[in-house]
């Protein structure tokens, strides 16, 4: 074959081919493929600390917030103080909550373990006297809790005296929880035990009357 023949062969093979050698991409050529996975995974990043900072579009919570109680006095909260008695059988098991709205007071007396209201009243309540009634508890030292996680359920504490749960909250969040009980230790309260739980007593019309009255099963709810 001559020089001549090769050469024409040559051409003829770069034509049917395309090329003599394999194309291959500069190495500065991104596709843009690969740009757009770029982009989705800062995209999938941002979206990621959104939930994580947002926490997740979760049931929200009341935030506990340094804002005294008395600000929350033309507000829907309410404070409140459950008296749990002493551990026993279901029958004779007892406890007294009220709780104190802006517009109203509420008298509870529990039989049992599982809420069991026997007896309920209402009584009318103002903005006025509802906001007179945060700034004693404030002075009681209602806001004041000792955060021990280990304490955080009363439950079996002082089991032959009464525990007093102490509640603020709002929305059905709770602002602020904490306990005490009649033998003074442990507790998570740091206010004065004795002024608050007389505070929410006197917001209760006749307390004394009304704690003593006849169930009709022998047992009264004289819970102090």
């Amino acid at each position: 074959m001559t020089l001549r023949e090769d050469a024409v062969e040559l051409l003829q093979n770069k034509h049917n081919r395309g090329s003599i050698y394999p194309y291959r991409p500069s190495a500065d050529f991104i596709p843009m493929r690969y740009f757009v996975g770029f982009l989705i995974a800062i995209g999938l990043v941002i979206l990621l600390i959104i939930l994580l900072v947002g926490g997740g579009g979760g049931k929200s919570k009341v935030p506990t917030t340094n804002k005294s109680l008395s600000s929350y006095s033309s507000t829907d909260a309410t404070a409140r103080l459950t008296i749990d008695g002493p551990v026993n059988n279901i029958p004779e098991h007892r406890q007294v909550r009220i709780t104190v709205g802006r517009d109203e007071v509420i008298y509870e007396q529990i039989v049992g373990y599982n809420d069991q209201v026997v007896y309920q009243q209402h009584y009318s309540n103002t903005e006025e006297a509802y906001s007179n009634f945060l700034h004693a508890l404030a002075h009681a030292g209602f806001s004041q809790v000792n955060k021990d996680k280990s304490l955080a359920n009363e439950q079996g504490y002082c089991p032959l005296g009464n525990r007093y749960i102490y509640e603020f909250e709002q929305d059905g969040q709770d602002i602020i929880r904490s306990w005490s009980t009649s033998c003074n230790k442990p507790k998570t309260y740091k206010g004065n035990t004795s002024l608050t739980n007389s505070l929410f007593k006197a917001q209760v019309p006749n307390y004394q009357q009304q704690s003593q009255r006849d169930t009709g099963n022998q047992y009264t709810f004289s819970l102090e």
